[in-house]
């Protein structure tokens, strides 16, 4: 039996070239559809009419390090079950992220997977004792003992009632996950992220009051009660990190090559304008699928 749909959702808000060759790309294989968010803080998109493309009717702001950023992913995932039904993934990408080879191939990867959804994630204890990382001590701090003031994107030194295991008056056995909102999601992961933003209103309201609520809203969803999920800690994603830095650099020509020989779906991140070389590059290697 033929598998469902692969979905794109491409959340952008800037550089309508880029997104245009970007949905191109992704509308190149064989069995993807795309859904994108724009926002309507940005310049304006307008993409040519498609069956294969669905732009999301009154779309929200999206501000980075806010509530808003994380439910756009949300939103969107509830979006694309909606209208596509029979999906079997969801590739939550941005409007800065390009594939690495070709859809065809990306489609036979997640056909062939036995896994129901790859990310990069950590557990959170109210303890420091299991930490393996320190992203997590960082995350703690960000999360369990701070506050983000109103109106801001400051949060505080704040002694905060939270919902997860360590909490004394904590009777929902929950954990907190941190890990990266783009994510990929089979379908059985997507009806259960949108279970769990109904089962548990608690966790929407406790990261509305947190800086950057994207990085653990959507992981503690996905990865609660989650014993019948097969979830892979793995991005599959090209990021070339700058230690020190909060956002990644934009790819080099020689991310390229070393991006498309792994393992990962999407690289980022890319420009219309600066990095067009890197765009050209990827494109002759996905056969030319593509190209503006």
């Amino acid at each position: 039996m033929t598998a469902g749909p692969v979905v794109v959702l491409v959340l952008s808000h800037r550089d309508p070239p880029l997104v245009h060759r970007l949905v191109s790309r992704l509308t190149a294989g064989s069995n993807t559809a795309v859904v994108v968010h724009h926002d309507p803080t940005g310049p304006a998109l307008q993409l040519p009419r498609s069956d294969a493309v669905l732009q999301m009717p009154s779309p929200q702001h999206s501000e980075w390090g806010r509530m808003t950023l994380a439910l756009s992913v949300v939103n969107g995932l509830r979006f694309a079950i909606t209208h596509i039904p029979e999906l079997s993934w969801v590739l939550v990408i941005s409007g800065q992220d390009y594939p690495t080879r070709s859809m065809t191939d990306i489609e036979n990867d997640l056909a062939g997977s036995t896994k129901d959804a790859y990310l990069r994630y950590f557990r959170v204890d109210a303890q420091a004792g299991n930490d393996v990382h320190p992203w997590q001590q960082l995350t703690r701090r960000r999360y369990l003992h701070k506050i983000r003031l109103p109106g801001t994107h400051r949060s505080v030194p704040f002694p905060r009632r939270h919902p997860f295991n360590g909490h004394p008056a904590n009777a929902k056995n929950l954990s907190l996950f941190v890990g990266d909102q783009w994510v990929n999601l089979g379908s059985a992961a997507v009806h259960h992220v949108l279970d769990q933003q109904q089962r548990l209103p608690q966790v929407e309201r406790y990261f509305g009051r947190c800086s950057i609520p994207d990085e653990g809203f959507l992981p503690t969803l996905l990865l609660n009660n989650a014993e019948h999920l097969r979830v892979e800690d793995d991005r599959r994603r090209y990021i070339p990190w700058t230690k020190g830095q909060r956002h990644p650099p934009l790819l080099s020509i020689d991310d390229v090559d070393k991006a498309a020989a792994g393992t990962d779906l999407f690289a980022r991140k890319v420009d219309s304008e600066r990095t067009p070389d890197v765009l050209d590059r990827f494109d002759r290697l996905a056969g030319g699928s593509g190209l503006a």
